[in-house]
Order: structure tokens, then sequence, then C-alpha cells
């Protein structure tokens, strides 16, 4: 295998005869099936006489001391080439060499601007002498190189060059070959101007996209259909203007950075990655709304599609007299309307109160079977789409989800009861004062008849009951006269 337009040497001996031979050189070509002559010298102890150089197809043709065929290599040099030592007319031996050419090219021409995509292409004349091959980087590594068999071709690429990219990279190539596989390697040399920053002018916009989603459920984020060589994906906050880069894949250098996203991914990076086709999954929360801006690169080429995403999020709150069903949504600015409605009848209507990205209607509580049943919160884009979040309320559930309040009376506790409460505590009150009024007697805190006068001093020995008998009692204050001590007695 040799490279395109340089010296071809093809060698007839591998030590040369000590005997004069005939020296036959003939061609056949990939496009034909017969041998066309060329050159032929009679040689001994490695020198030949005869004809020396002959011109044939546009090309000059010659035989050097020792056989040797000498020529340049061009795309029309491909091809089997056969040698035949002759002696007395009888044929002793023949070689046959199959030519395969291989062109490279470097792109853009070095030296390449910074952030441009760096094209290393080999290209192999005919192509089934190549069994594998890849190119090889300036440090050893193999780069991932795609080979089409058919076309004979070996293609690597190095997206968004730095400086560090410079130097001589090399074309590996394993040939096929009588005596087994032969490696055949090419060299070429990449210098990067780091003065120089690429930029892309020719974008193609796809039709920008409008999607709704429930939160947590699964949305496909699509970018352009080309078979790209890197992806970037930014992502513009919910009802914001602040964007970041939150995804980058390089298919070429097999690195790919996935910044704040755990729930997002490729599609299959094991075969559209692979082959270049991007699309990405996303399960989002409320918050991961927003604008998704995908970006899809191919070598001087960038095509852009945009997917701005809506997502529903419902939940529920019980409290002693209701059950609030709410729903929030973000990216609003491509929202129409957001309603609940009642699925069993949805021309019943329902108070709703709305605030800025809610909508919360209540249910009555305790559920009756009137109110019992699905209800169902619509999101509308105002391109057609919609999104629904569907909450089931039943009776049984709803009663378990209620906070237990403090202890109530039974139901069918009549009110005689509460008057026949309070007709006892009446009834209590003057026994407890006579008993208290007994305490204090004993205590000797009391009333006699010699110690009236004496603002009812207390004396010593045996304690007299003025309750025993009330009436002797009036009967020995009567001619003393009356106080007003006595008549609170009386009283």
């Amino acid at each position: 295998m040799v490279r395109e337009d340089t010296s071809v040497t093809l060698s007839c001996f591998d030590s040369p005869p000590t005997s004069s031979v005939l020296v036959t050189w003939k061609m056949m070509s990939t496009r034909e099936d017969r041998w066309s002559y060329l050159l032929s010298a009679t040689c001994i102890d490695g020198q030949t006489d005869g004809r020396s150089s002959r011109v044939f197809g546009g090309r000059t043709f010659e035989i050097s001391a020792d056989a040797s065929l000498i020529f340049r290599a061009a795309a029309a040099a491909q091809g089997r080439y056969s040698c035949v030592i002759e002696q007395d007319d009888k044929k002793l031996q023949e070689r046959i060499v199959l030519l395969a050419l291989i062109k490279l090219t470097v792109t853009p021409t070095p030296p390449v601007t910074v952030d441009s995509t760096l094209r290393l292409a080999a290209q192999v004349s005919p192509s089934s002498v190549v069994a594998r091959g890849t190119w090889v980087s300036p440090s050893g590594e193999q780069l991932h190189t795609e080979i089409s068999y058919g076309m004979g071709s070996l293609l690597s690429k190095l997206p968004r060059v730095t400086s560090k990219d410079n130097g001589v990279y090399t074309c590996r190539i394993l040939v096929h070959g009588n005596s087994g596989n032969s490696v055949s390697e090419h060299r070429v040399n990449v210098t990067v101007n780091v003065k120089a920053v690429f930029s892309f002018t020719d974008v193609t916009h796809g039709d920008p996209r409008s999607l709704a989603a429930l939160s947590r459920s699964l949305v496909t984020l699509t970018c352009p259909s080309v078979l790209g060589d890197y992806v970037l994906l930014y992502w513009e906050y919910p009802d914001s203007k602040r964007m970041e880069l939150i995804f980058q894949f390089d298919r070429w250098r097999r690195s790919y950075t996935n910044q704040t996203k755990p729930h997002l991914h490729l599609i299959d990076p094991a075969s559209l990655a692979a082959a270049g086709n991007f699309s990405f999954l996303l399960s989002p929360a409320l918050k991961d709304g927003g604008l998704y801006l995908c970006e899809v690169f191919l070598d001087d080429k960038a095509f852009s599609q945009a997917n701005r995403l809506s997502v529903l999020h419902g939940y529920t709150k019980s409290s002693r007299t209701a059950l609030d069903l709410s729903c929030m949504y973000s990216e609003r600015s491509q929202v129409k309307t957001v309603r609940w409605s009642y699925v069993k009848n949805p021309t019943r209507s329902l108070q709703s109160a709305a605030v800025l990205g809610r909508i919360t209607t209540p249910v009555a509580l305790p559920v009756t079977p009137e109110t019992a049943g699905q209800y169902a919160c619509t999101l509308y884009l105002k391109n057609g789409n919609s999104v629904q979040y569907m909450y089931t309320v039943t009776m049984a559930n709803i009663d378990s989800t209620i906070s237990p309040g403090p202890a109530l009376p039974p139901a069918d506790v009549s009110a005689s009861s509460y008057v026949s409460t309070f007709s006892f505590l009446l009834f209590l009150i003057p026994l407890i004062a006579v008993a208290v009024g007994v305490l204090l007697w004993r205590q000797g805190y009391c009333v006699t008849r010699r110690s009236v006068e004496q603002s009812l001093s207390h004396h010593s020995g045996e304690v007299e009951n003025i309750y025993e008998n009330p009436d002797d009692l009036r009967q020995d204050l009567k001619p003393t006269g009356e106080t007003d001590v006595y008549k609170e007695l009386d009283r």
C-alpha cells in the first residue's frame, strides 16, 4: 500500500539470478480482466539490458538495474503487477503484487482554527485490501474510527479542536495479503492556530416544539435528525431568561457531561448516539419546565431545535372541613388555560381559586356520593396540546386522612340530662355549707348565750350547737333587745 503521488518500486527478485534470465513486467488494472505488457529486460548478476523505460497510459515506467519496476503512484496505478522470470523460453518464476493506493486528507487544511472540527480521512483503493484500521493520536491513543469497508474509507474526527491537538497522526491499516496480514502506516502532521477561533455561520433552525407533560412522566426532547459529531443541550429556566449548558456529548472522543439533571439521558447512547442521531428522555419535576435548546454540529455546520416544555404537578391537602385539590404548572408563557373538572359531570361548575402558576378547587368534607369520584386538572397549551392530572376522591380514603379534632358529646344526648346535672350541683351546695359549719363548731368558733355581747368570743368548756334548738336561743335573747347580729341569726 502506498500513498498517491509518491514513487513506487516493485521488486522482482528476492536475490539476483546468477545466470541470464528474461524479466517481463505486466499490469492488470482493477477495471480490467487481462494483462497489459509494460517492459522487459535481460538480467544477470544484478545488471539489466534492453529498454529501460516506457510511457504507458500517460505514466512512465522504468526498470532499475536489479530489474525492479519504478513508477509514480496515481489513481490509475492501482491493480495487479506481474513479474515473470524466463530462461530459454521456460517460465522459472512469477511474482504478482497487488498495489493498493491510500489517499490521506486533513480538513480543514492546517493550521486548524480553535473550536473547528478536524477531519482525518483515509481512502484505500481497492477497498478489499482493508482488514481493519484506526487513526492514532500523537500520544499513541487509538481514536474512534469509522470504517466503510465497501468504500475503503477510514474516518476520524476531533471536534472542538484545542492547542492540545497539535502533532503527528498515524493511519494504521491491517492489510490482507498472501503471506498473512501486514500493517501499513501513514502519517500526517496537524498544527493548530491558537490565535483564531472558529465561528459557525451556517446554522439551520428547526420548527420550535411546544410540549406539556406530567411531573415525573417521560417526555422526549427531540434534536435535529442529523448524523452529527457532537451535541449541546441548553436549558432556559421556566418563566425566566436564564440559560445554561446542561448536557454535552462528543461521539468521536467518546465523552459526555451531564451537568445538572440526573434524570436526563440520551434515548439510546449505544446506537443512536454512536451513529450521531441525538434525542433525549427527560423525567421532569415541576421546576424542570422551560426551554430546551438542542444544537447538533456536523463538520462546519450547526443545526438547532427548540423544545419548550410546560410541566403539570398535582397534589392534595386536607383539613377538617375540605379536601383541597391543587395543580401547579411551570413555563406559563405557552399555557392558554388550566381548569379543574368533575369527570362524571364535566358541566358541573367547580369553585376554583387561581394564583400565579397554581389552581385549587375544594371538595367539602365529609365526602358524599355526589362529590366522590374522579377530578381532572387539564392544562391547555396555546398550540392546542394538553396534559391532564387525575385524582380520585373516595369516601373511605378521605375519612381516614382527616386529622381527629377534640371530642364532642354524642349527637343523641338530650337537654334534660344537662338540667339534671345542674340541679344535682345545686343540691350539694347546702350540704357542703352544713358540713363546714359543723367543722367550725367543733373547732370552737361558735356563739353562746354568755358571750353574744362580747362579739361572739370563744370560751372554754362544752360546745353548744346553736343549730340544735334555735327557738330556745331566741327566748333567751329577747329581754336584752334585738341587735343586728340577732337579725342576721333570724335570717
